[in-house]
């Protein structure tokens, strides 16, 4: 389907242990001579793992995607509290047990696409492949380990293995996070509790005995640029914090585009990764705004912070400047608007000055606005809901995105 975007979802799943109230980490049906005591009291004792309120572990019931999700936050030390989540899988509204873990969790996991829709299938249980992943991502391996892909061919399963997680098991395989069983990884066999409980302490927690050592990689803060161009023939989006994305952005045919599951955003920002504690006054920002049957209604956003920015963006007889207060809020406040036909294509070009803005269409200077107070830091791509909601009949596409900021 024409629809379908190719969009950032990482090929990761992961598994999670249903977590009930336990007094202390000691299970009925887990005696000292069961193989994976040890791995489990332990795990119990960091507040990773719980058992059930009957005081059982039940080591041999199958682990869920939806219950590893949230035993992935609890070993990341994820506040869900302090961040709100918008709606990214169908399978699992806001009103499922497993939404916020399953939302904040999502470096960590992979989901399903079926047209223009994800699901996560939180009912299915993890596999062995899907948990070496998200152990080699939550470790960050992928990072500071490069995949030799000749150790998989010690299993006789080898073809077993998803090739987009290749890499990923490889990597498990050479840090001896996992091991196989007569010459088998099994990649597509279920987890249990008491496997999960075991794998998450050989990567957490069995590093030379030394229980207080923090296992969990501070993210490299790689230096980030005050110049950016991005023709977008990288369908990962490199040059952006898709992490921090309001809307569900991708690229698609080499120009980038969003969407949306929930019906309450109007508005879609995708940030830029650039260095943002320099103190710059002057930047440029430029833009393709690419229609296909649709009314424009994308383009840039700056001055953003706690979710608020201004917009310029192009539309059917008009480019418009004007603050956005709330995503989920269609209502703008419109500062200044200068009339253009919309084509096409739109080379739009934003000039930001101090608390002055010039605003420029295919090179040509079209109108300027002074005291516009700058109130953030965050800028990068935007559009509006209306962009989307018809694809593929009209949708808008972004392209050609260059940035450039001066002391």
């Amino acid at each position: 389907m024409k629809r379908v975007l190719s969009f950032f979802l990482a090929v990761l799943m992961i598994l999670t242990l249903v977590p009930f109230v336990q007094a202390a980490p000691s299970f009925s049906d887990v005696p000292r001579s069961h193989w994976a005591y040890k791995e489990i009291t332990e795990m119990a004792a960091k507040g990773i793992i719980k058992g059930y309120e009957d005081g059982k572990f039940r080591p041999n019931n199958q682990v869920t995607r939806a219950e590893f999700a949230k035993i992935m936050i609890a070993a990341a030390g994820v506040d869900i509290r302090t961040n709100k989540a918008s709606q990214t899988f169908v399978d699992v509204p806001k009103s499922h047990w497993a939404f916020p873990y399953v939302e904040h969790a999502k470096p960590y996991l992979t989901g399903y696409k079926s047209g223009t829709r994800y699901y996560y299938k939180p009912d299915q249980y993890a596999v062995r492949e899907d948990i070496a992943v998200a152990l080699v991502r939550l470790l960050g391996y992928d990072r500071t380990n490069k995949a030799d892909l000749d150790v998989l061919k010690r299993f006789r399963d080898d073809e077993r293995i998803s090739p987009n997680l290749r890499p990923y098991i490889a990597i498990a395989i050479q840090t001896d996070l996992m091991k196989g069983y007569n010459n088998e990884f099994r990649p597509q066999d279920p987890i249990t509790r008491a496997e999960a409980a075991s794998l998450l302490y050989r990567a957490l927690l069995d590093r030379d005995d030394d229980e207080t050592k923090v296992v969990f990689p501070t993210p490299d803060k790689p230096e980030l640029p005050r110049s950016v161009s991005d023709s977008f023939s990288d369908a990962e989006l490199k040059n952006w914090d898709t992490g921090k994305a309001v809307g569900t952005w991708g690229v698609v045919n080499k120009q980038v585009t969003a969407i949306s599951t929930d019906s309450n955003l109007d508005h879609y920002f995708l940030p830029l990764l650039w260095d943002e504690d320099k103190n710059t006054n002057r930047y440029e920002l430029t833009v393709d705004v690419n229609v296909s049957g649709s009314e424009g209604l994308g383009g840039v956003y700056f001055n953003g912070k706690d979710g608020k920015a201004h917009v310029v963006f192009v539309k059917k007889d008009r480019v418009t400047l004007a603050r956005v207060e709330d995503a989920k809020d269609g209502d703008l406040d419109v500062i200044a608007s200068g009339s253009y036909k919309l084509k096409a294509s739109n080379r739009l070009k934003v000039v930001v000055n101090g608390d002055s803005v010039s605003i420029y269409m295919n090179d040509q200077f079209l109108f300027g606005q002074q005291k516009v107070k700058p109130e953030g830091t965050k800028l990068g791509l935007y559009l509006q809901r209306n962009a989307t909601k018809d694809a593929p009949r009209s949708i808008t596409y972004l392209d050609n995105f260059s940035f450039n900021a001066q002391p």
